[in-house]
């Protein structure tokens, strides 16, 4: 209790009501959890509040950013999680309590879905409950009050609109990205691309200030190329906040102001209240595990994978075999590429009928570093006689340039989609023919692995389509019995360096 009440108590004018309507006051200030509680019959009248810990953990995260603690957030939860309540509806109207000079942009897939979430704000704003406590300090302007955009005396706004939406001479100190991709266009390529590029070249302009200001994400996962997708492959500096329905393993989350530490273990669900196992299942069996690993779990891809099961990943080797052939095999980056996309190259040989996974590079690469690259790869394994290039993006212009001083340039000609071309490879991991180096010597291997999993939703697929070409090349020759590998320190035959 604060001082200011401790005297009021002690004063003639002291009156119980008053205090108690002073401490719920004060307790809603201090707690974006408690004014959740106190807002709830305003937003969903009739409807009982049922409190949880992963409210108390996000409205944690949230004050962080209210605190300037925390800049960049992504959220990621189920839908029916309360993720939009908690975050676009209530936590704005609670930071004006305390800065009503705060500009807020709140931005979702559609522009009635943005308006709905502003429409709600300003209820609880106009409410009696709010007028009562903190109408002395947030006043609506009349001029400026309409579903989508509304300001206070104190040039505090929330305004709303839609990805694509207009956004000319707006700008805010906290921009809320809430469900930015409809749930039915999951798998729409150009969708998930308009989003990203709004974002990326709008949306992210528009803080007043790009060194203070904050960026929340509050989404359910739909595609592993989605917003979030993006700015944790980007790398952009987001905390993450991810938060499955079913815990997948043991977790131990702490909450970032209190300190708190709360254990999840593996198969603990997310709000027991609203969701059992069964009713968990049953969602898992209506949605498809695509849909259920995505939206439920916030993992964009089942657990055994895709395409490529996992089961049929886990081959290993730590003595390379004698191989009949060994080859390169390149995924060359698109022909405008400045450096900004992955090229993928192999080293992979064939022994009877089984494949050999021996090295990979994979990295961000201009034009004139993928030429070095298959310099470098080819002085480090100069028995991998045929360089196989994918006749795509840059490949033609990098096997023009290294025609006349590399041997062995072979142009790959990809019939049908990538997806295809998987598939058709996808016997030989089944029937455990595709062998990779141990992941303890080769870091890669984990990350290649992923790939795999994912694809053909994943952000990278360079190292996929490279790797499927190389089987498809490896596989179109004949298998002949080759000589008998040399060891040499290190477990890597001379054979293979041809040391």
């Amino acid at each position: 209790m604060s001082k200011y009440w401790e005297s009021y108590i002690n004063s003639s004018q002291f009156d119980p009501g008053t205090l108690l309507k002073g401490i719920r006051r004060e307790r809603a200030e201090r707690s974006l959890s408690e004014f959740i509680q106190q807002s709830w019959p305003i937003i969903e009248p009739g409807t009982t509040y049922i409190p949880n810990w992963h409210i108390d953990l996000i409205c944690e995260y949230l004050h962080a950013v209210k605190d300037g603690e925390i800049k960049r957030l992504v959220i990621n939860i189920p839908p029916r999680h309360m993720k939009s309540i908690n975050v676009t509806v209530c936590f704005p109207c609670w930071t004006w309590t305390q800065a009503p000079e705060k500009r807020f942009i709140k931005v979702s897939y559609s522009d009635s879905l943005s308006r709905k979430h502003n429409v709600l704000s300003r209820d609880i704003i106009q409410s009696p409950w709010y007028t009562e406590n903190w109408g002395d300090i947030v006043k609506l302007k009349d001029d400026v009050n309409r579903q989508n955009e509304f300001k206070n005396t104190h040039q505090g706004m929330m305004f709303s609109t839609s990805v694509g939406g207009a956004l000319t001479g707006e700008g805010g100190d906290i921009i809320i990205v809430d469900d930015p991709q409809n749930p039915l266009m999951a798998n729409s390529e150009t969708e998930r691309q308009n989003t990203i590029d709004f974002f990326k070249n709008t949306l992210q302009t528009r803080l007043n200030d790009p060194k203070n200001g904050a960026i929340i994400i509050v989404m359910q996962r739909l595609h592993e190329m989605d917003l979030t997708g993006y700015v944790l492959a980007e790398n952009l500096g987001y905390e993450h906040l991810c938060l499955p329905a079913e815990a997948e393993k043991k977790t131990i989350i702490t909450f970032p102001k209190s300190g708190k530490q709360l254990i999840r273990e593996e198969g603990d669900i997310l709000n027991p209240q609203r969701y059992d196992k069964e009713s968990l299942a049953g969602l898992k069996k209506s949605m498809g595990s695509l849909q259920y690993s995505g939206q439920m779990q916030q993992r964009p891809a089942p657990a055994d994978g895709n395409i490529f099961k996992k089961a049929g990943l886990q081959h290993y080797y730590n003595q390379a075999p004698h191989c009949n052939m060994i080859i390169q095999s390149w995924d060359m980056a698109f022909k405008d590429s400045d450096g900004s996309a992955k090229v993928a190259g192999y080293v992979m040989g064939r022994s009877g009928p089984n494949v050999y996974v021996f090295d990979l590079v994979n990295e961000k690469m201009s034009f004139t570093q993928s030429v070095k690259a298959v310099r470098d790869m080819t002085a480090k394994w100069p028995k991998a006689r045929a360089k196989v290039v994918e006749d795509k993006a840059n490949g033609p212009a990098v096997m023009d340039v290294l025609g006349k001083e590399v041997s062995g340039l072979v142009p790959f000609n990809p019939r049908g989609s990538k997806e295809e071309r998987a598939i058709s490879v996808t016997p030989y991991f089944e029937a455990g023919n595709v062998f990779f180096p141990d992941p303890n010597t080769a870091s890669w291997v984990t990350d290649l692995q992923k790939d795999l999993l994912m694809f053909p939703k994943g952000v990278y697929k360079d190292t996929v389509d490279a790797l499927v070409q190389g089987i498809l090349y490896l596989m179109d020759k004949p298998s002949q019995t080759g000589p008998p590998a040399e060891a040499v320190a290190g477990g890597m035959s001379s054979y293979w360096r041809g040391k």
